[in-house]
């Protein structure tokens, strides 16, 4: 005799789930009568104009994107309070506003969770004036937001016949012909656990923590540099594909590779000089950013002195692109590959952001804006010198091919600069990746 089946039968299976099908059915639609029952469009549109607001006095592309993508503000301003008004739910009137966001197509302005308020305690001024200016970091370096990020190049250097790879835990690295290859994925100190982790102290600071694994890194890149040129390699290709940017690390690998002294035009700020709010209506207003100061320099370390090339790609952004722009326009680099992302400069000290009320987000915009050669900012992405489709099957083909040519291969080399001390460049901003 079979023994009985101790599941439910299939027509009593199948009962069961349409009776749970029909029950969550029942609770969605619930949800959205609800929702749209009780949408009240005054408070969206009290965070909308708090974010105009915002904008207009903080986010520093607004102009540049107005004049120079021809974005008409006063109609997405129009388009924008009559969608919120007709949304009539709130999943909708979310749509509206990360819809306003996006028509700017600026990678650093975007919605992101919201932050945890600080607790408002009933502390003294003498109570503050004792706070450590530099937070103990944490019990180690994961409790301190440190992860290991892959490293790793995203061409197939590995596979070709001649390849020569050297060791190595943070900035992967090899030779084929006298082309060195060094990686570099990152240029934030927190995607580098690894090396917090050979440097890490307990009770350190959170900012300590980030300048001693700077400065182990920045000693790791030396020595890479010089494992290269050791094994025979006579020109440079630096691969920052895919690197989203960091923090003013950035400073210091540019002048380890710079053979002298490097000038550009220094970050403007977000600082007007007037009420702005104007600008949402087409009326001419004073400018978002502030005069054009004087150009920043670096002072080059020259670990590097032959042929230098930087690999870059439609994924290249931000502090990547502080170290692009650095080298292509004083000429120390020659620039293969895509056009960057163009995210350019991102969030001194924070940026600016915007609380939402409705919504459990803030809005971030960034507060400074670089600009290239020639007036150009630097949300337009940065152009090669010589461009390379690298993501196809045929792209590594294409790369060595543009190396092979003459005028790549009989690129001078740069003489050795006088020694410079080993110190550190004080950090110019702050940004966010």
């Amino acid at each position: 005799m079979a023994a009985p089946n101790p599941g439910l039968s299939p027509p009593r299976r199948w009962r069961w789930l349409r009776r749970l099908s029909f029950v969550l059915i029942t609770l969605v639609l619930a949800a959205v009568a609800w929702d749209v029952a009780s949408y009240d469009a005054r408070p969206w549109l009290a965070d909308y104009q708090r974010l105009k607001r915002d904008m207009a006095q903080g986010y520093a592309n607004l102009d540049w994107i107005a004049a120079h993508r021809q974005l008409d503000l006063a109609a997405l301003d129009r388009e924008t309070t009559v969608a919120l008004n007709r949304a009539h739910s709130r999943v909708r009137a979310f749509l509206a506003l990360r819809g306003f966001v996006e028509r700017f197509g600026d990678p650093h302005l975007r919605l992101e969770p919201a932050q945890t308020p600080a607790p408002s305690g009933l502390a003294s001024s003498a109570d503050a004036a004792t706070e450590p200016t530099d937070p103990a970091a944490g019990k180690d370096c994961e409790s301190a937001g440190y992860e290991e990020d892959d490293h790793g190049f995203t061409l197939p250097f590995a596979e070709l016949a001649d390849w020569h790879g050297l060791p190595g835990t943070h900035f992967p690295a090899g030779r084929f012909g006298d082309v060195g290859v060094l990686r570099i994925a990152r240029f934030g100190e927190q995607r580098y656990l690894a090396a917090c982790r050979q440097v890490f102290r307990a009770g350190i600071g959170q900012r300590a923590l980030q300048l001693r694994v700077r400065a182990q890194l920045q000693a790791d890149l030396a020595r890479t540099l010089e494992a290269l040129r050791a094994n025979g390699a006579r020109r440079l290709l630096v691969d920052v594909t895919g690197n989203g940017g960091g923090s003013e690390w950035v400073s210091e690998v540019i002048t380890l590779l710079a053979p002298a002294e490097l000038e550009r035009a220094a970050p403007r700020m977000a600082a007007p000089a007037c009420d702005r709010s104007r600008v949402w209506y087409g009326e001419p207003v004073c400018p978002v950013l502030a005069p054009a100061g004087e150009p920043e320099r670096l002072a080059g370390r020259g670990a590097w002195r032959g042929p230098l090339f930087i690999l870059v790609d439609h994924r290249t952004a931000s502090a990547s692109e502080d170290f692009v722009a650095w080298l292509q326009q004083n000429r120390v680099a020659t620039v293969l590959g895509e056009r960057t992302l163009g995210a350019g400069c991102g969030y001194v000290d924070g940026g600016v952001r915007t609380a939402l009320s409705v919504v459990p987000f803030d809005v971030v915009m960034p507060n400074c804006a670089r600009f290239l050669a020639g007036g150009i900012n630097e949300i337009e992405g940065i152009a090669p010198d010589v461009p390379v489709s690298i993501h196809d099957d045929a792209g590594m083909q294409r790369l060595l091919a543009a190396l092979a040519q003459p005028a790549l291969r009989a690129t001078a080399i740069t003489p050795p600069p006088p020694p410079a001390p080993a110190t550190a460049v004080p950090p110019r901003s702050r940004p966010a990746p």
